[in-house]
């Protein structure tokens, strides 16, 4: 292939998450491939026809016509929704849980997901990393010798704005009060560390708990082991919201807790920060390279630990408010789209 080729050749976007519930991996690819395909060199190919029907199908679309459709280009991958093999491939990578702690997800997920990491990765031309202590920890597992590019989440503008009367509405459907609740942000899986939360929460004596319930945000999935959760007085679960709902539920909260054991980046710190909530989150890396000190840290295997962060919050001894959005600029969707553009032409040329 001439140099020639080369640069005029088309970079595709792995648009094989369309379609699937949006978590973390999803706002990020939804994000970025929106901007990417503004650009003119940029090519959305996703699944059609038959192949939307069923997750199964859409996985046959991903390892055997998107490698083939994409041939003739760079294929940008946003999500772990990728071909075993492409000969210029772009990779962002998340985090490592699927190869780190196998225990956390259902066996299947493990012999499906480990492969297809290890095999993108080492295939990469490029590799992009949602972090800093993702790129580090791909580095030192020695998993590819592409280049390795930070790109992080960023919070989209649906969590701007001060609170309006039009809020109360939101409250009122799930009747709480604004400042009268403490607000956890993730799916029931066991990297998130909410059975711990929840048991905190219910050595709070009853009357907090009467007066400011805990309301969980999210739901659960068949590709992570199974949590049960112990039902106590003032747990609430709202399921899946709205990014309008979520908004809401930030910026009326008496303060929102992150326990996460792990994570590769932890989107609702910069929502959460970004609608003006005060935060209480684990002690872990990726946390403290998000938020340096204007949060409230505990170590999140400790109950007694998180139980004080959440009294903290409930009496309002906790960073945040106006200071905390003004701060939270740092990352931005357009700053990360154009790293990740950057990264596809280079392979290109």
């Amino acid at each position: 292939m001439t140099d020639t080729t080369k640069r005029s050749s088309p970079i595709y976007i792995n648009e094989a998450f369309r379609g699937q519930k949006t978590t973390g991996q999803q706002r990020y690819a939804a994000e970025i491939a929106d901007r990417l395909s503004e650009r003119e060199d940029f090519v959305p190919l996703r699944p059609s026809g038959r192949f939307r029907q069923s997750r199964a199908l859409s996985w046959l679309w991903t390892l055997g016509v998107l490698p083939w459709r994409a041939r003739n280009g760079v294929l940008v991958s946003l999500t772990s929704r990728t071909p075993l093999r492409h000969g210029r491939h772009v990779v962002v990578v998340h985090d490592l849980f699927v190869l780190t702690n196998p225990e956390w997800y259902s066996r299947r997920y493990v012999q499906t997901h480990a492969p297809l990491l290890r095999s993108g990765l080492r295939g990469a031309e490029a590799v992009i990393a949602v972090s800093e202590p993702v790129a580090r920890q791909v580095r030192e597992r020695n998993l590819t010798k592409a280049p390795i590019v930070v790109a992080p989440n960023a919070a989209s503008e649906h969590f701007d704005g001060n609170r309006t009367e039009a809020d109360t509405e939101v409250l009122d459907r799930l009747d709480l009060r604004t400042d009268g609740y403490l607000l956890a942000v993730g799916s029931i899986e066991p990297r998130k560390n909410l059975d711990r939360l929840v048991a905190a929460y219910a050595a709070l004596p009853e009357a907090v708990r009467e007066r400011v319930p805990l309301v969980l945000v999210g739901g659960g999935s068949e590709v992570f082991r199974r949590v049960t959760l112990d039902d106590t007085l003032g747990l609430r679960s709202a399921g899946y919201v709205s990014d309008a709902d979520l908004a809401v539920l930030y910026r009326r909260s008496r303060g929102v807790v992150f326990p996460s054991l792990a994570e590769g980046f932890g989107l609702p710190i910069v929502e959460a920060r970004r609608a003006g909530a005060s935060l209480a989150v684990s002690d872990i890396e990726v946390f403290r390279w998000i938020a340096d000190d204007e949060v409230d840290y505990f170590d999140p295997l400790s109950e007694d630990a998180i139980r004080g962060a959440l009294e903290r919050l409930i009496d309002g001894q906790r960073p945040g408010g106006a200071g905390t959005r003004e701060r939270s600029g740092r990352f931005s969707w357009a700053e990360s789209a154009e790293a990740v553009a950057r990264a596809a032409a280079a392979v290109r040329t």
